[in-house]
């Protein structure tokens, strides 16, 4: 058993959000079986650019809500304590809504595919 008390704190890539998101990394993947597990806070109206995962993503609501979003489905408001399990190769993207922030728990299985595109112009948050 390992206790993780202390996650490793980073700020993201930012041509990969359309705004600022602050990401836990809890855990690394050490095989492609294993997912990697974050912690993910968005600013008021944060989401990804569009992207994949070779092994899928399982997105747990912390926050009172957030988006989702895929080709086929369009955006779909989440609430606290939805799980969202996107399957193997999905082109999606997540984030908060356009009136709050969000948080997820996320477990991704393998290296994200991200396309240079976002669903949202430039967030509502402030930027640096």
């Amino acid at each position: 058993m390992r206790v993780i008390s202390q996650a490793e704190n980073r700020r993201i890539n930012r041509a990969r959000y359309n705004g600022e998101v602050l990401v836990e990394t809890l855990r690394s993947a050490t095989s492609p079986k294993d997912p990697d597990v974050l912690h993910c806070h968005y600013d008021v109206g944060v989401v990804t650019n569009w992207h994949s995962h070779p092994g899928g993503q399982l997105i747990y609501v912390l926050s009172e809500a957030g988006v989702i979003g895929n080709e086929i489905n369009g955006e779909v408001k989440l609430n606290r304590g939805e799980l969202v399990s996107v399957p193997p190769v999905e082109r999606h993207y997540h984030g908060s809504t356009q009136d709050a922030e969000s948080e997820f728990l996320v477990l991704t299985w393998g290296v994200t595919n991200w396309d240079d595109v976002s669903p949202r112009p430039t967030s509502l948050a402030k930027q640096p």
